[in-house]
């Protein structure tokens, strides 16, 4: 088990500490118990929302505590039902004589302690309590059974709402109990997760498989089976969520798309973008869509998507600001018109280019600029050749990129360069810097593409050059990237496995003496990166581990010893 705790049994306890300091000014605790969860900002005559439930889904159920929202809290421990003494103690404490209203899911242990305390609540304080719960998922086939899971938020909301605007209890009801009826919910889970009391993981699946309908406490879901594509996904849940809610053409809806604990934002849009798809299909709009961690369970990985059918009624309330410990909105615009996104891409417009006429050679000493066409055709075939192993050298040193950053660029430059010829030498290096800045999405694609647009400076106006001048030529690429970079010779970059081989070609005082370097420069290049495994890291994010940094191969001077030993090949 991998957690930042103290003692597992006082786990619950600790989150709660840790959450009354965070939020003194908003909540504090009824009755002398921490589990007793309650605003401090109160509103004599408002209706009181109190809800409750287990431990480890924050946000839900406390964070959504404060203006625009809920009054009370009760907390079980994990995955456990509150006590029914802490409800009590929460529905005294919020009750600001217009009755409380009860919200919380469909779960034995919760319908038995709050019913409980309705009860007391009414026999010992006159408080009128009313109940709803949340019943929003639809992987349980029969309706009564169903559990309440994320889509409680959206009652929260709407029935927050409507005590903010000081309607009477049997309205909140009302409000509370259409929310409800209008959502469903269904989820899937990916891992289980680990109660801290437990130390170890709750259910078992395997790495490839997933859990279609698993509820939040890991009870059993509709089927389990090898993990499909998010777009798949996302149409298994949404056709048992659609036809429950008998949407038409025209009609509004809001969307939750919830994660439960440790799925990242990015798949959680992922599936975002095909509900928008699905929905756009259908005719059916969306008036607002929330995306996050809104009902988790623990660190188990999934989400779950929640839709609600709006009215115009239910639309105004979801519309209102809300300003709870965990969740905050400001008034949404019920007025704007739905228009459906546009997300088609154009192409990168490309500058206007004629062909230029191939220069035919004065020697055979002598390059042009179809030799370094040629060179970059090349590139891209090493870079396809050497992807998987950058991607491993790259990922002890930073962030595994490398190989894949390379293999696109080189692909654009080749692609562009398709089909053009160039009598420009400098014409030629410059245009392929400038694919290459848009295609590379990384550091050193920037760098590179500098480098490039360096050689197409120093080189403008030239047809051809000597053996000779390529010397120069990788001095002017190399000046490029220190001037844009910083980096030097000896602080473990790119540089280290470059550098070698330009003073190597730059002792070349013939053609013929230059091409004959050619795999010289490459064995100085490949000495050079290999003795990158006793340098210090000064750049990158290797230089974050230090002395760690020495043992590690710099995975930048690789690259550039394979750019020189292609060099060499096409070349020589």
């Amino acid at each position: 088990m991998k957690k930042i705790l103290n003692d597992p049994v006082a786990f619950v306890q600790d989150t709660l500490s840790g959450i009354y300091y965070a939020h003194s000014d908003d909540v504090t605790f009824a009755d002398g118990s921490k589990k007793a969860m309650v605003t401090k900002k109160r509103k004599a005559g408002k209706v009181a929302l109190v809800t409750g439930g287990g431990s480890g889904h924050l946000p839900l159920f406390l964070g959504y505590i404060g203006e625009g929202m809920l009054d009370g809290c009760s907390v079980g421990e994990v995955f456990a039902s509150p006590s029914v003494n802490d409800m009590l103690s929460v529905t005294k404490a919020v009750d600001n004589g217009a009755g409380v209203l009860y919200i919380y899911g469909n779960y034995c242990g919760d319908k038995m302690n709050f019913t409980m305390s309705a009860h007391q609540a009414e026999f010992e304080s006159n408080i009128k309590v009313l109940s709803v719960l949340g019943m929003d998922d639809v992987a349980v086939e029969i309706p009564e059974h169903r559990r309440g899971i994320a889509g409680i938020f959206f009652v929260y909301k709407c029935a927050g709402a409507a005590a903010e605007e000081m309607l009477s209890l049997d309205e909140c009801y009302r409000i509370a109990k259409k929310t409800a009826d209008n959502l469903r919910t269904m989820g899937l889970s990916l891992s289980a997760c680990t109660l801290p009391r437990v130390g170890r993981p709750s259910f078992e699946i395997a790495e490839d498989e997933m859990e279609i309908g698993m509820g939040i406490h890991g009870e059993p879901g509709i089927r389990r089976g090898k993990i499909k594509s998010a777009n798949e996904i996302t149409d298994e849940l949404m056709a048992k969520i659609l036809p429950e809610l008998n949407l038409q053409s025209g009609d509004e809806t809001a969307v939750l798309v919830n994660g439960l604990g440790a799925t990242p934002l990015e798949e959680q849009y992922i599936v975002t973008k095909r509900i928008y798809e699905i929905l756009s299909e259908k005719g059916i709009k969306i008036f607002h869509t929330y995306v996050g961690e809104h009902a988790t369970s623990m660190e188990m990985a999934g989400l779950s998507i929640t839709v609600l059918k709006l009215d115009s009624e239910l639309k105004r309330l979801l519309a209102k600001p809300a300003n709870a410990i965990m969740f905050k909105q400001f008034q949404l615009d019920t007025n704007k018109s739905y228009q459906p996104v546009n997300l088609t891409e154009h192409e990168r417009k490309q500058e206007p280019f004629i062909n230029q006429k191939p220069v035919e050679k004065s020697a055979e000493t002598m390059l042009t600029a179809e030799d370094f066409v040629r060179y970059f055709a090349a590139l891209k075939d090493m870079c396809d050749r050497e992807k998987d192993e950058l991607v491993r050298l790259d990922g002890v040193a930073g962030d595994g990129d490398l190989g894949l950053s390379m293999s696109d660029g080189f692909t654009s430059v080749q692609k562009y360069l398709s089909g053009k010829t160039f009598s420009d030498i400098g014409e030629l290096f410059y245009r392929a810097g400038k694919d290459m800045q848009a295609a590379a999405a990384s550091s050193m694609g920037t760098l590179l593409a500098f480098g490039f647009m360096g050689v197409g400076k120093a080189f403008k106006g030239k047809s051809e050059i000597h053996y000779k001048e390529l010397g120069s030529l990788l001095e002017a690429f190399e000046e490029a990237l220190k001037k844009l970079g910083g980096a030097r010779v000896g602080d473990k970059t790119f540089l280290d496995g470059f550098d070698p081989a330009v003073l190597v070609l730059k002792d070349a005082m013939s053609d013929e003496e230059a091409k004959i370097l050619l795999p010289k420069a490459y064995e100085a290049a490949k000495k050079g990166s290999d003795n990158t495994t006793t340098m210090l890291a000064k750049f990158g994010r290797i230089a974050f581990k230090g002395e760690e940094s020495r043992s590690i191969l710099d995975p930048g001077s690789v690259f550039a010893s394979l750019m020189i030993k292609t060099l060499a090949e096409v070349l020589g």
